[in-house]
């Protein structure tokens, strides 16, 4: 059996480590500094476009089991690739068995809910850009499912982290967090966790299913700043105002700052679907 993943970052990575006795075969962009670590773990690194509807058919036609982690393109008012996969997939692999596609889409799309909780049941209203660009590609998934093209799964993800992936820096660089009276909550996933998850949703996920792929802790940006500074040994990120704040950080980390929610996954225990880091507390223990 052969898995194709679309867009093989870290976590794509994580995932071929995961399963070695499977198949994998993972799209990179670059040249030889992202197909080096695919082949180091026994998977097939191919260039590919994923705008090049040649490089996608070509794609489409190694499996019937997609996971597709690439972000929509920027640059494009419409980016139709995940559409046109699954219509590829249907065309090239549905006559033996209905075609599986998982995509990574991202917690953004609830936008801000102020803090309130929010569940696969709640709706969308993405605000960032980034977000609205993942409901529209998300909704092209949902289309091809409606019409029976293939099966799938959207996998909404909130900040990622892993053993490369901690604030470290950003803690070093005492780039401020906000007070906690101002303090947006949000969630986070390990990266094992989101390659584990995808894997079973290919297996155990059924014809379709929107899973938030969060851990049980939600907690305050500030406090999970602060629990990786005390782990490290660091000096804790000083606490200002969301004025100052403003001021002080990239567009891109005001946008992550400005939106408060926390999330809950209603899906994850149906799937019977269990983390290995529950949190990011348990993941900083894990390494004593």
């Amino acid at each position: 059996m052969r898995i194709v993943i679309a867009g093989c970052g870290q976590v794509g990575l994580r995932l071929i480590s995961e399963r070695p006795t499977l198949h994998f075969t993972a799209t990179y962009r670059q040249l030889t500094t992202k197909a080096n670590p695919i082949r180091a773990l026994g998977a097939k690194p191919i260039q590919t476009d994923l705008n090049s509807i040649v490089d996608l058919k070509r794609l489409c036609r190694l499996s019937n089991r997609l996971i597709w982690m690439a972000p929509p393109n920027p640059s494009l008012a419409i980016d139709r690739s995940l559409q046109r996969a699954c219509l590829y997939l249907s065309q090239y692999q549905g006559h033996s068995r209905k075609p599986v596609v998982t995509y990574i889409s991202t917690t953004g799309v609830y936008g801000n809910a102020q803090g309130h909780w929010i569940t696969e049941r709640s709706p969308v209203q993405p605000q960032s850009e980034r977000a609205k660009r993942r409901v529209v590609q998300e909704s092209q998934l949902r289309q091809a499912i409606q019409s029976n093209r293939c099966a799938g799964h959207i996998l909404r993800a909130p900040g990622i982290y892993g053993e490369s992936r901690l604030p470290v820096e950003r803690i070093r660089n005492q780039t401020p967090a906000l007070r906690d009276e101002e303090d947006s909550w949000s969630n986070h996933i390990h990266e094992v966790d989101l390659a584990r998850l995808a894997l079973w949703c290919q297996f155990k996920g059924g014809n379709w299913a929107v899973v938030n792929a969060c851990d049980s802790e939600p907690s305050k940006m500030g406090d999970y700043f602060d629990r990786v500074a005390d782990h490290f040994g660091l000096d804790r990120p000083p606490r200002v105002s969301r004025t100052e704040a403003k001021q002080m950080v990239s567009p891109m980390m005001w946008s992550f700052m400005s939106e408060s929610r926390r999330i809950k996954s209603l899906m994850m225990p149906t799937l019977r679907f269990k983390l290995k880091y529950p949190s990011v507390g348990s993941y900083l223990d894990s390494l004593k």
